[in-house]
């Protein structure tokens, strides 16, 4: 090899430099079969082999499981008197069908809880309440009831909810990790 000239070196490198362009090109080829980007109409999800992954959320959850600080979020107990008072204001919230809720959970912090519940007849809801005020208030648009399927639980319903009511504590919705499996 060290006695051919410039020209034979490089007629000879040719070769090794179309077999990395057809690798590149084979490579692309194979992940674009497997995989693409489709919007919907809450935002974009990775199809992977036909299947709808939500990756954007998985990364949120990631993020927010890794930066949050739960350390004035606490968990309410379902048998403790403020949180009997608040399930009931629930109840009263839209009744005959909400007249059924039954607590998943509950976090608060400060003067505000969010509560997860489930229902009979109805699918499970994430309510927001806010008790700056007497009596305390469900904040109206701040109420997630239906599935997220196939977005991620926990992302989506933090972002909707965060959305309808901006004063809510952000730790509480970092906190919030929905336990029923139909959100």
């Amino acid at each position: 090899m060290a006695n051919l000239s410039a020209e034979d070196r490089h007629t000879i490198s040719m070769p090794q430099r179309i077999s990395i362009y057809v690798l590149l090109l084979v490579t692309l080829g194979v992940f674009l079969n497997h995989f693409s980007l489709e919007h919907k109409e809450n935002g974009y999800l990775l199809m992977v082999d036909g299947r709808e992954v939500d990756a954007i959320g998985v990364a949120q959850d990631k993020w927010v499981k890794l930066t949050r600080n739960c350390s004035r979020v606490r968990s309410v107990d379902a048998q403790t008197p403020e949180l009997l008072t608040l399930l009931q204001l629930i109840r009263d919230y839209s009744p005959p069908a909400s007249e059924t809720a039954h607590v998943i959970q509950a976090a608060t912090t400060g003067n505000w809880t969010l509560v997860e519940v489930k229902f009979k007849d109805l699918l499970p809801a994430v309510v927001l309440i806010d008790q700056t005020v007497q009596p305390p208030q469900i904040v109206p648009n701040a109420i997630w009831s239906g599935e997220t399927h196939p977005w991620r639980p926990a992302p989506f319903v933090r972002q909707y909810i965060s959305s309808k009511a901006p004063q809510a504590p952000s730790d509480l919705l970092d906190c919030f990790e929905p336990q029923l499996k139909k959100l």
